[in-house]
Order: C-alpha cells, then structure tokens, then sequence
C-alpha cells in the first residue's frame, strides 16, 4: 500500500476530475470535489517524495490528471465564463492553449510521450489556475484572468525554449518532468 499511495492519490484526482462533469459548476458539490482535486495534485507528489516512492509511472498518472483537470475545467468553467470575460481575453486564453497543445503535441510525436516540464511558472499558472472557480462571480475575474494569462505565457515561452533546446534528445524524457 505504501509503494502505491501516491498513484492511488492520484488516481483518485482523476475520478474526482470526471466526476466534476456531473455536478453543477460552482455548486457545494462542485467545490468540494475541485478542492479535493486540488489538494490531492499537490499532496500525490509530496507523499511520492517523501515515501521516496517516485517513479515514472506516477509522473506520467501525475500528467495525465492534471491534463485531464484542465480539460474538464476548460469545458465547465470556460464554458460558464464566456457570460463574464471580454472579447480580447478569450483571444488570449485560445492562444495561451494553443501555445501548450503544440508543445504537448511537438513533444509528443518527437519523443513518443505527452509530459511537460514542472516549472516554477507551470505551477504558479497551476495555483492560480485554481482559484479561478473562487472569483467567476466577483469583479476581479478580468484582472485575475490577465494575470493567470500573462503568468501562463511566460510558462509557455519557458516550455518552447526548452523543447528547442533538448530537441535533438531522443531517448530521454524532457528533464524535470
């Protein structure tokens, strides 16, 4: 049990993700089971660490979950906020995506794998990503929003000069996955 208690954690976020397309965004419901998502993405990798249970099967589960939290979270909240944000910020949250999808994709079809890397910008986008359920309804959302977009750009840039940089590296999954 405690070899496989941070994927079980993990796996646990995903249920909990696919169980967030049947309640009602921003319900009691809603809430309780996004904190639960959230909380268990940060603790899968502290209990990894610290049982020193790491492995490259709980990063990839650990990708998998997080790319599947914001899929889910972009058809639900997205789907929500198109009543509150301006024009020009859908724009840029289309582009920021797009900018990802490529990188996943790009490094997908060169390396046989879909991870990115753990950066300090990936996850201060990640956090801040999820407070956003927290504000829809508030007057900050458009400023919160432009933040998490700047923060994700710097993130994405980050990822593209990365993937330049370690493109001739075949063999090796991209370091600090």
């Amino acid at each position: 049990m405690k070899k496989n208690l941070a994927n079980i954690i993990t796996l646990s976020r995903l249920v909990g993700t696919f169980a967030l397309l049947f309640t009602n965004v921003l319900s009691a419901r809603f809430f309780l089971i996004y904190i639960w998502c959230g909380v268990s993405d940060v603790l899968d990798g502290y209990v990894a660490r610290t049982l020193k249970t790491t492995s490259t099967l709980g990063s990839k589960l650990d990708s998998i979950s997080d790319l599947s939290f914001y899929t889910v979270m972009m058809i639900m909240i997205f789907r929500h906020l198109r009543k509150y944000l301006p024009h020009y910020v859908w724009i840029l949250i289309y582009l920021a995506v797009g900018v990802r999808a490529l990188c996943y994709v790009a490094v997908g079809l060169h390396k046989g794998c879909f991870e990115s890397r753990h950066t300090v910008f990936n996850k201060i986008t990640s956090f801040m990503m999820f407070f956003l359920p927290f504000v829809v309804e508030s007057r900050f959302l458009t400023p919160y929003s432009l933040m998490i977009l700047l923060v994700a750009f710097v993130s994405n840039f980050e990822e593209i000069i990365y993937i330049a940089q370690n493109w001739d590296d075949k063999d090796q999954t991209l370091k600090g996955a």
